[in-house]
């Protein structure tokens, strides 16, 4: 069973009889995760540390992973003003304890860095609650099962009112039309799109609104899928063929932004989440979303966003918004998508999904505007699920870098669910960021076969081959694309590398636990220039740290998909979680 942690203070005595250096040693109390009692002995009391040097908190009596470059162990880990002061045993600690100190008894638990999470779509977490219907296992697994589930919906609602949520069918036919989609929900517009974000599925009314007919051209980049008679099937592939109907469905508000922004903050935080990287902010208003909120100091879980350049013309939005930066929000860089999903991917032989040869910007175009936005020097961040979309991002970041050899800039390719061998050592030597999602494995997994064929599962999310060719490696939740947020459950997928049906992909690319740790915390931080300030437990960086329920190293691959395991989170040395 669980123990809780309790916090207060202790003083110096009774911290050098917990640390060992007492006669009697730790009280028996603490093994129920209590306050340490006063122990009496015969040792005369130490003066208490000055104000300059005591610490405001230490965690002792624990199992610390520091995640440096020697992946060090310890004991204890003290904070001053917001910052890891000190790392070491109780007795090395004991120095630092002062009138004011606040000690808390880990009780045997295991302390790790908090998680950074340098993939994840923050405000959507919010919004998929505030804003959409979810239509999720175990209630939908299949199209009869979102038909009654959006019906249900339209019983609550007037009629003409918009029905917009987001689905995730595991079976074969995943793709409901528009018909079906008539047959739950005739008298109101109904658009949903599938949880990972890139297709979704509309029904006629929807479609009538939008002005969409047999003669509406796809947009560059996208697909208005027609059925058999040149009429639209109500299916649409990727933002661009997305946004020609969503353009005509109720805006989000302001306010509901920031709600979600708000709401998703303790929903992240209870699962050790400390930083998150927002590489989708699609809008102007979402920017100012996130930075009012900062300026309001209603922030604390520190934010890094990414702008996202769906159209050439975005690029207008790159001297329009705001370049804050505070200890809880900062503009990190750009964000592009090349492809969509895997029935989409960009790809140098054909698959078995809706198309293959099909990427989302014209590459010259994407060639002129990454050179100009390297220039900015900050980060690019780059969509990749097929392999040709990886070798023309490469290609775009490689023509920047040469024409601008600035220093470092860490560009990203995100997800690269299918690579070639040559792609990884063009990352090496360029310096590019394999920043993946392992778990994808697990929800998506099963499919791979059928769309990009057997012979290509070993060119699946090759985790393995890019650390043992010196890339740097990080892994993200993607959430709310899959039905997990937690980073546990990003790193259960890259050391099982299983998929829903209990096969295994790639087995020769599962990483270690230390390896997907380091994945989600200090390769996490490197990925956004900020492995200076956060990412492990040393001297001088942020107190970010979270306190697991169990030691994660013995769980079961099941448990760290099922459960979230933490006992306590903490930012700058406050507490977050439980809040």
């Amino acid at each position: 069973m669980s123990r809780k942690l309790t916090f207060g203070k202790l003083s110096r005595r009774q911290f050098l009889k917990a640390s060992g250096i007492g006669l009697l040693g730790v009280a028996a109390g603490c093994g129920q995760g209590k306050l340490l009692s006063s122990i009496s002995t015969t040792e005369a009391l130490a003066p208490v540390a000055s104000p300059e040097l005591a610490a405001d908190t230490i965690l002792l009596n624990g199992k610390v992973l520091t995640v440096d470059k020697a992946n060090s162990e310890a004991q204890a880990v003290a904070i001053k003003d917001g910052l890891i002061q000190a790392i070491g045993s109780d007795r090395d600690l004991a120095p630092l304890v002062g009138e004011k100190t606040q000690m808390i008894d880990l009780d045997k638990k295991v302390v790790s860095p908090g998680f950074i999470d340098p993939h994840v779509h923050f405000r959507v977490i919010g919004l998929d609650y505030l804003y959409f219907q979810p239509f999720l296992p175990p209630n939908v697994k299949d199209v009869a099962s979102l038909q009654a589930a959006i019906a249900d919906v339209a019983a609550s609602k007037p009629q003409g009112e918009w029905i917009q949520g987001y689905f995730l069918i595991l079976t074969d036919n995943m793709f409901p039309n528009r018909y079906e989609l008539d047959a739950a929900a005739p008298n109101h517009p109904v658009w949903v799109m599938h949880i990972g974000g890139h297709w979704g599925c509309a029904n006629s009314a929807a479609i009538k609104l939008a002005g969409i007919t047999a003669a509406t051209p796809n947009p560059v980049g996208g697909i208005i899928e027609k059925d058999k008679s040149g009429e639209p099937s109500g299916i649409f592939y990727n933002h661009r063929a997305m946004d020609v109907l969503r353009r005509v469905a109720p805006p989000i508000t302001y306010e509901t932004l920031t709600q979600a922004i708000l709401n998703t903050q303790p929903v992240m935080a209870a699962c050790g989440v400390t930083s998150y990287q927002d590489n989708n902010v699609r809008g102007l208003d979402q920017f100012q979303a996130y930075q009012d909120l900062a300026k309001q100091g209603k922030l604390y879980l520190h934010s890094s966003l990414f702008l996202t350049l769906e159209w050439p013309e975005d690029i207008e939005k790159v001297d329009q918004i705001e370049y804050y930066q505070d200890d809880f929000s900062r503009v990190a860089g750009y964000k592009f998508l090349i492809d969509g999903q895997v029935p989409t991917a960009y790809c140098h032989q054909p698959h078995n999904g809706t198309s293959w040869d099909m990427p989302t910007w014209d590459p010259d175009n994407f060639k002129s505007v990454v050179r100009s936005l390297h220039d900015t020097g900050l980060q690019i961040c780059t969509h990749c699920v097929g392999d040709a979309a990886a070798d023309l991002a490469l290609d775009a970041y490689e023509a920047a870098m040469n024409a601008n050899p600035r220093s470092d800039p860490r560009h990203r390719l995100e997800h690269l669910v299918l690579t070639t061998s040559a792609a990884t050592q063009r990352m090496r030597d360029l310096g590019v960021i394999a920043s993946a999602n392992p778990h994808f494995i697990y929800v998506a997994g099963d499919s791979y076969a059928n769309n990009f064929g057997e012979n290509m599962l070993d060119r699946i999310i090759v985790t393995r081959e890019w650390l043992d060719n010196g890339v740097h490696l990080t892994i993200g939740s993607d959430a709310p694309s899959v039905p997990f947020h937690h980073p546990q459950a990003t790193m259960a997928g890259g050391m099982s590398r299983l998929t829903f049906n209990k096969n295994v992909i790639g087995a020769d690319q599962c990483l270690t636990f230390t390896e997907a740790l380091r994945a989600h915390t200090i390769e996490a931080a490197y990925a956004a220039h900020e492995e200076d300030i956060k990412g492990s437990l040393e001297p001088g960086k942020l107190a970010d740290l979270v306190v697991w329920n169990e030691d994660p190293s013995r769980l079961r691959i099941g448990e760290l998909f099922a459960t979230t395991t933490v006992t306590m989170t903490m930012v700058g040395g406050k507490i977050v979680h439980p809040a």
